[in-house]
């Protein structure tokens, strides 16, 4: 239930996200340039971080639409446990809880596992986006819908190539 007087009608967060679209729309459009501009992972990899991490910062909602775009994308979980992506994931979540801790170390690990530098801001600037997502959803109150209507908003942000795009069609939508 979320927790503002003029969000209390609105289902989920999307809704507060169209309701102040030109204020949201370009956190969107960030969202989109991280998570498909990668330098090496793919889109699907960086949607499991992203799950990871929102599900650290208990925000059901980012979880549940992070969790509907790897369906619709066929994201490979396994990859979570993989040898080279162990220490990214690793270093994604200490960024996301404490991103003052980070060391030279903590940079040096996830270079050994494999990874470039560019990989290395990718997923700062990945964490740092959803952890934008995820403080606005918990702190209104947005918990999430049902995984029906996450299936759904993941199968159509990919059809549609993108956050943006789907963003753009719900704001153009009629009624």
């Amino acid at each position: 239930m979320s927790y503002l007087s003029y969000t209390k009608p609105m289902g989920n967060m999307m809704e507060i996200l169209m309701r102040d679209h030109k204020r949201y729309l370009p956190i969107v459009e960030l969202l989109d340039n991280v998570s498909q501009n990668l330098s090496e992972l793919t889109w699907a990899e960086c949607e499991l971080i992203g799950k990871e991490i929102c599900t650290d910062n208990k925000s059901a909602f980012c979880t549940g639409i992070r969790g509907g775009v790897i369906s619709a994308l066929d994201g490979n979980r396994d990859v979570l446990t993989s040898t080279k992506f162990m220490p990214l994931l690793s270093f994604a979540r200490k960024v996301n809880k404490d991103a003052s801790a980070i060391t030279q170390a903590d940079i040096d690990a996830v270079r050994q596992a494999g990874w470039s530098d560019q990989t290395i801001e990718d997923v700062v600037g990945l964490v740092a986006v959803n952890k934008f997502y995820n403080t606005i959803s918990t702190s209104l109150g947005f918990g999430a819908v049902p995984n029906e209507a996450f299936a759904q908003m993941g199968a159509a942000t990919i059809e549609s190539g993108g956050y943006t795009p789907m963003f753009k069609a719900f704001l153009n939508a009629p009624g």
